[in-house]
């Protein structure tokens, strides 16, 4: 039996930044049965709170939301940090000042603010959509972040190839140090060296007593595919690219749009049935 869903958030649970009515149904229907939900997301925690709201676990106690692409992981009760592992400043400034030869937008993330330098106008109305804490810088400099919480720096630019030869140039200063994930299709993202969805995944399992064989994780993009592997039944919405859903253990009928977080719950923990893994 499944005891845990942990799900990304962009274009997978999410519409236009909303959990939409027919998959806020759906996981409020898991709480009677002994369910955890848990949003994964390369978001910050304090990007979340309206979501955690439509899912009905906002400063609940016994539910938990893994953030930072698993950087951080959070009991929503008193936003309680359960495990937090960040950049130091001199690994940051080291991946900022090589993201500045480059033509992207360049984002660091702090556990309170997100701070945008050479600020695309679209990445920032995309944050403030999303209701994110964010600061646009006009020099770039990242100086004044030294002391700061930092979770984890962003290339961003809506060229998915040219993010690829970015990371490609910069292996040299990332192999055997950073980890490196792409999300929505716009983000080049680095968080330290064994930070990841799927080892968050297990941390937050081990934590809560429940074993990899009962987590279902269901994701969409490149930051999704160690839970993927990971969880005991791996999942990836319709729209997913070939190779993910090569790689998981089923590809849902509808896209993100469509429920298909809905279809998962259905399908796997059903209507109060019980269903092995």
């Amino acid at each position: 039996m499944y005891k845990m869903i942990l799900s990304d958030l962009d274009e997978t649970l999410l519409v236009n930044h909303h959990v939409p009515e027919l998959n806020q149904q759906a996981v409020k229907s898991l709480q009677n049965k002994d369910v955890k939900f848990v949003p994964a997301t390369g978001r910050a925690f304090n990007m979340i709170g309206e979501i955690l709201q439509e899912l009905g676990t906002y400063q609940q106690k016994d539910e938990y939301s893994i953030c930072f692409n698993g950087g951080l992981i959070v009991e929503n009760k008193d936003d309680h940090i359960l495990y937090f592992n960040g950049l130091t400043f001199e690994e940051t400034k080291e991946l900022f000042e090589a993201g500045a030869k480059y033509d992207v937008c360049v984002l660091i993330f702090t556990l309170d603010c997100c701070y945008i330098f050479n600020a695309d106008p679209d990445e920032v109305e995309r944050k403030t959509v999303q209701k994110a804490p964010f600061k646009v810088i006009d020099e770039y400099n990242m100086d004044f972040l030294k002391g700061d919480k930092i979770a984890k720096i962003l290339f961003e630019r809506r060229d998915m190839p040219y993010l690829k030869s970015i990371e490609q140039e910069l292996l040299p200063i990332i192999e055997g140090r950073f980890a490196a994930s792409y999300s929505s299709y716009r983000y080049l993202e680095f968080n330290p060296l064994g930070v990841s969805k799927g080892a968050a995944l297990k941390w937050l399992a081990n934590y809560l007593h429940i074993e990899i064989p009962e987590t279902i994780a269901i994701g969409d993009n490149y930051n999704d595919t160690s839970m993927i592997e990971v969880a005991g039944l791996g999942v990836c919405v319709a729209g997913a690219t070939d190779d993910i859903k090569a790689m998981s253990d089923y590809v849902t009928s509808v896209d993100y749009d469509q429920g298909a977080v809905k279809e998962v719950i259905e399908k796997f923990i059903g209507e109060g049935e019980s269903h092995g893994v």
